[in-house]
């Protein structure tokens, strides 16, 4: 078991660390309004994480069919689809739709991890925490788009399960300025260190 980390080298430490890339798809991420900024700071932390062989999970999200999909998460997309009843709903995020390609020139290498995922949470219906679990890694360091739905929802969801979390502030992004502000000022209160690529590079470039 790895200490309880004090300091941000602590969080930051390559032998406990796993980088999340989180929804880094054309229909998510690809229509956040500073998306050019979030990818050009994902990639600096990507090369980082790659020089120091601290395993990138990247994931992808996969609506299931309407039959399969719970209710409350059918209720999210008839606000997003501004429709008011499911059966006005339109097939969205599923397997096979250019929304779920990750963004052009941006993507998972060939030894990285993909796991599938349909909830705002990575660790729900998903093998996350076992795979941390098997390679002895107990912090996730997180960037993607949206912030205050399924980056806040997993740094949530790490604690309430053992895992620490460190948010790469300028690699994430919502789909307005008043939810990122929003949910950052949440996190900046808990436990989850928050901190700009720059910062976060600069610890594992010392190492």
């Amino acid at each position: 078991m790895h200490p309880i980390p004090l300091k941000l080298d602590d969080f930051l430490d390559p032998h406990r660390a796993v980088l999340i890339m989180w929804d880094m798809q054309k229909g998510l991420a690809g229509k956040a309004p500073d998306s050019k900024s979030i990818v050009e700071n994902a990639r600096l932390l990507v090369e980082q994480a790659d020089r120091l062989k601290i395993p990138v999970i990247w994931s992808r999200h996969i609506v299931p069919p309407f039959e399969m999909t719970v209710g409350p998460f059918m209720l999210w997309l008839m606000l997003k689809q501004k429709v008011d009843h499911p059966s006005k709903l339109k097939p969205a995020m599923q397997r096979g739709m250019e929304e779920t390609d990750y963004i052009d020139g941006f993507g998972p290498a060939d030894h990285h991890m993909i796991i599938e995922k349909s909830q705002p949470s990575f660790f729900i219906d998903t093998p996350l925490a076992a795979r941390m679990k098997a390679m002895d890694r107990d912090t996730i360091v997180i960037g993607g788009v949206a912030t205050d739905i399924g980056v806040e929802f997993t740094c949530r969801h790490a604690a309430a399960i053992g895992i620490y979390a460190v948010v790469a502030e300028d690699a994430c992004g919502a789909y307005s300025q008043e939810a990122q502000d929003r949910s950052m000022a949440f996190m900046k209160g808990w436990t989850t260190p928050v901190e700009k690529t720059a910062t976060i590079c600069s610890v594992w470039k010392a190492l």
